[in-house]
């Protein structure tokens, strides 16, 4: 029995070119693919996301025109001068007397 003769393995630089190769000729081969896809990508996503814009329009406008007022008073009470929380206690000429039992 002889032993199995010894074939040379190949270099990186040759798995190199045969790798871009073969991407290359997937590359061509997948070019007509891209012009079939370009419809479907069309349909399929563009066509949606421009129907749910327009869906959401009218939603927009609506939470901007409740949502301006709320903003605009925010606005005005931070520029207005701030206003005490508690009120003045009054003069003690002023004070209702206390009820004797």
């Amino acid at each position: 029995m002889q032993p199995a003769p010894h074939t040379p393995r190949p270099t990186a630089a040759e798995l190199f070119w045969a790798s871009a190769d073969m991407v290359g000729g997937l590359s061509v081969m997948f070019l007509p693919m891209l012009l079939l896809a370009v419809p479907g990508i069309i349909l399929f996503v563009v066509l949606p996301a421009l129907v749910l814009a327009v869906a959401a329009l009218p939603l927009a406008v609506a939470a901007a025109l409740v949502a301006l007022p709320i903003l605009l008073r925010r606005a005005v009470r931070r520029l207005s001068p701030p206003r005490p929380r508690w009120r003045m206690p009054r003069p003690a000429s002023n004070r209702r007397p206390l009820p004797h039992h």
